[in-house]
């Protein structure tokens, strides 16, 4: 492949808000150097969740490795801890069949759990405290974690209560704060080159507008009654990912399918300006502002930062 180097192994990271084309990149990057994917969406590892988790189809993906998509079954409550073991195979299954590996995704904390090392605590469940939080409201979970780990609580996102139920649990097991056990760090056995795509705030919206769009028109609606249909609950984690949400909620008769549909492009652009928030904390990020960009300009620009990554070794 060319990009080994003396010293670590390189992996690149593509972050930033959904509907900036970070998946379009990242095979353009994968076919130009040898790469393998590998997935940092919560989301896709879920199988069966296609339109809406926006999957790439098997013959998109033809001539390029993919990892960590279609992982699990749509009702398995999947951890960042079980996300973070089989990433860190997936990278070194990489590395050791010489391709480049590509973690590309908008789940922040996948992307911090593979490219910083956290250590997580072991999952063990206490399941009275467990079940406990599970009957009381987003608004009073948020209010117990911000009375003792104000950082924990606003790195959350809104409408995740399975992860402020978490926090509480992991603080409550080992009487430290969880941010603070989130982030032990172990160090991670490569060099990493981050690359972060940006889009204008107007354009963006107008993306991902479109995006919804295309995907009542891919078939989300018939998608999500498919879920029901197969057994998902609404309170399951993957029926929490925006869009699933929202029509699942028309569909059980709560509310319209315009109210529907608007709630879902305006939770869409609340979790791209999160996302935004997120990345822009991060150190080290490569930033590529794709607005009024072709996808060669973009390809050309990201390709000159993984080249010059690797010591100027890249094909």
């Amino acid at each position: 492949m060319g990009l080994e180097s003396a010293s670590l192994p390189l992996i690149v990271g593509i972050v930033g808000a959904t509907g900036t084309g970070k998946t379009a990149l990242s095979l353009g990057i994968a076919r130009r150097f040898g790469g393998s994917i590998i997935s940092a969406d919560s989301m896709q590892v879920y199988r069966g969740m296609d339109v809406g988790t926006a999957k790439l189809g098997l013959s998109e993906r033809l001539g390029v490795p993919h990892a960590l998509i279609d992982v699990v079954p749509a009702k398995h409550h999947f951890s960042v801890a079980e996300y973070q073991v089989l990433a860190f195979e997936a990278v070194n299954a990489a590395i050791r069949a010489e391709r480049l590996p590509i973690l590309v995704g908008g789940t922040g904390l996948y992307v911090r759990a593979v490219l910083d090392g956290y250590e997580f605590l072991p999952d063990k469940p206490d399941t009275m405290l467990r079940s406990q939080l599970r009957k009381l409201p987003e608004g009073e979970l948020r209010e117990r974690l911000r009375a003792i780990d104000p950082l924990a609580e606003c790195e959350i996102a809104a409408n995740d209560s399975r992860r402020l139920e978490r926090a509480l649990e992991m603080s409550s097991q080992s009487g430290d704060l969880p941010s603070a056990l989130k982030r032990r760090q172990r160090p991670v056995p490569w060099r990493v080159l981050r690359i972060g795509l940006h889009a204008e705030r107007a354009e963006l919206y107008k993306r991902l507008d479109r995006r919804v769009d295309a995907m009542i028109s891919a078939g989300m609606e018939e998608e999500v009654r498919r879920l029901l249909a197969d057994g998902l609950n609404p309170d399951d984690t993957a029926m929490q990912g925006i869009g699933y949400k929202e029509l699942s909620a028309w569909i059980r008769g709560e509310i319209g399918r315009s109210e529907a549909i608007e709630l879902w492009k305006k939770r869409t652009r609340n979790y791209a300006k999160r996302q935004e928030t997120w990345f822009k904390k991060e150190k080290g990020v490569q930033w590529i502002d794709v607005s009024n960009q072709s996808s060669n300009a973009i390809l050309a620009q990201a390709a000159a930062l993984v080249e010059s990554a690797a010591g100027g070794q890249g094909r």
